[in-house]
């Protein structure tokens, strides 16, 4: 054992063979072998605790203008390329591309959002937000999918009409806006390319969805144009119907996850055992580990520990380790706040510590109860006496 492994944990990594993912049959000594490489992670996960700080700082330095430069480069391309789709629909008249010119459009007012919260992330005010506002991100994202839902449905509705109203007369396709269109599928390509090398970031990460649903909503709007025009006329309401669909379903579910986030997901399994392992290993004068739990609050984590110590314990050292503690969860990846409890058994009931002081839940009254009361107020106030 060494002061970085004070459990000993490196006897226990076992040598294994690379994985074919690709296979469809798995057999059970694929199983044990993919046993061992998630132990393997999970103890190189436990070791490297130690130094996840540094490497976040280190990644942040490397890797932080490189995020800002995707929000802003998606910004001015989204600018740029809703000018060019709209000048396509307007020529052509398709709604398949008036469905992805207002697809740009959103895209250009969602990144408005998102480069205001992802400013505000990073800019915290400790008087007015004292834990900070790194939870802007994630409203960000979530006002940004309820945009495009919006347009989605509108989509869908614009979509219904035209098909009710059938075919209508309308300008055939020329090359120029069939080449724009063109230069937005690329330009949208590239950019996704690059978010997606981004995509463990919050902000770059809402542009890489974004992205590649513009690259299937532009490829099949400009086919959907285009055969629409030239043979069947109802496939063009109905492709802008389809990239309606894509973009709700995307985005719907895109929301949801977020919103779980906000309203405290629980951690991984995996991420709660690294804490206990911290935990443990953090002082000796630390007997148990009471309870240990971690869970979402927008993007990072809270992670609350109740560590039980001896009862003769000095004030002054139950403190500092309980500060120190406190410090090293927090330089995890991904702890946004640590809380260390102190307790000196761990017999009680750990369900008993935020029960509220006046329990006011009880039996529901019943309907009739409810009724009979109602009419023996009424009779009260008619009859002038108070009934004891």
């Amino acid at each position: 054992m060494t002061p970085e492994d004070p459990l000993d944990l490196l006897r226990y990594k076992t040598e294994v063979k690379p994985t074919k993912r690709w296979m469809p049959l798995v057999s059970a000594a694929d199983e044990k072998n993919d046993f061992y490489v998630q132990q393997n992670e999970l103890i190189d996960g436990f070791l490297q605790s130690s130094q996840e700080e540094r490497m976040e700082a280190e990644d942040h330095a490397e890797n932080g203008g490189k995020v800002k430069l995707a929000v802003r480069a998606s910004f001015v391309v989204n600018f740029c390329l809703f000018v060019i789709q709209l000048y396509a629909a307007i020529s052509t008249g398709s709604l398949s591309l008036f469905a992805t010119a207002a697809d740009a459009f959103m895209d250009l007012v969602s990144s408005v959002i998102m480069l205001i919260t992802s400013r505000m992330s990073t800019k915290p005010k400790p008087y007015q937000y004292p834990v900070g506002r790194r939870r802007a991100e994630t409203m960000g994202v979530i006002m940004f999918c309820a945009l495009m839902t919006t347009v989605a449905i509108q989509l869908i509705i614009e979509s219904a009409k035209s098909l009710a109203a059938g075919k209508a007369d309308s300008e055939s396709l020329d090359i120029i806006p069939l080449i724009c269109v063109g230069v937005a599928i690329f330009s949208k390509f590239c950019l996704f390319v690059y978010c997606y090398s981004l995509r463990r970031y919050p902000a770059a990460h809402v542009f890489f969805i974004d992205h590649r649903n513009d690259l299937a909503v532009n490829g099949f709007g400009l086919i959907m144009a285009v055969v629409g025009e030239r043979f069947v006329w109802y496939l063009d309401p109905v492709g802008a119907t389809c990239i309606a669909l894509l973009i709700l379903y995307s985005w719907v579910s895109e929301a949801f996850a977020n919103m779980w986030l906000l309203i405290g997901k629980g951690a991984p399994r995996e991420f709660i055992n690294k804490c206990v392992y911290v935990t443990m290993t953090h002082d000796s004068r630390i007997q148990k580990v009471d309870t240990c739990r971690a869970y979402h609050v927008g993007q990072q984590y809270y992670v609350e520990v109740d560590i039980v110590m001896d009862k003769e314990t000095r004030l002054q050292e139950s403190h500092d380790v309980s500060q120190e503690l406190q410090r090293k969860l927090e330089g995890l990846t991904g702890v946004e706040r640590a809380f260390v409890h102190v307790d000196y058994e761990y017999l009680h009931d750990i369900h008993e510590e935020h029960r509220p002081i006046y329990d006011t839940s009880g039996p529901n009254p019943s309907i009739r109860s409810i009724v009979k009361k109602f009419f023996t107020l009424n009779n009260t106030a008619l009859d002038g006496t108070q009934r004891v």
